[in-house]
């Protein structure tokens, strides 16, 4: 196994960082209580998502995290995990955008998903996952 780039360690740093803030996002969307002092358009994306949508979320950002626990130990399995991630995002953002349409921050959900699992595949070829 090569040594990886500094890059690598902040990447999946910041990429751990970001779904711990969605896991903690799909916890408190859990919560009927926090869900009532949210921004109107919030509470309604959340009451009207369908319970698929709402697994998808779920797998999406608990995936995403445990993902990037694999990428910083440096585990070959964090490319499968990232890619259910990947998937969960995919269809969480889809129903999110049926119901108010595309946003920033779904375009950036979707890209930074993608991009952690297309940073996770370049670090299995090059030899930083094991």
């Amino acid at each position: 196994m090569t040594k990886p780039h500094f890059s690598f360690w902040i990447i999946a740093g910041l990429g751990l960082v970001w779904n711990l803030m969605g896991c903690l996002n799909f916890i408190a969307q859990m919560n009927a209580e926090t869900v009532d002092q949210m921004p109107e358009l919030y509470q309604l994306i959340i009451k009207t998502r369908p319970t698929w949508a709402t697994a998808a979320f779920g797998v999406a950002v608990f995936a995403g995290a445990t993902g990037c626990i694999l990428v910083l130990l440096r585990r070959r399995a964090a490319v499968q995990v990232l890619l259910a991630s990947m998937v969960g995002i995919v269809l969480t953002m889809a129903q999110t955008v049926s119901v108010v349409g595309v946003s920033p921050s779904t375009l950036l959900a979707v890209l930074i998903g993608g991009a952690l699992l297309w940073y996770s595949s370049i670090a299995a070829r090059a030899g930083w996952l094991n």
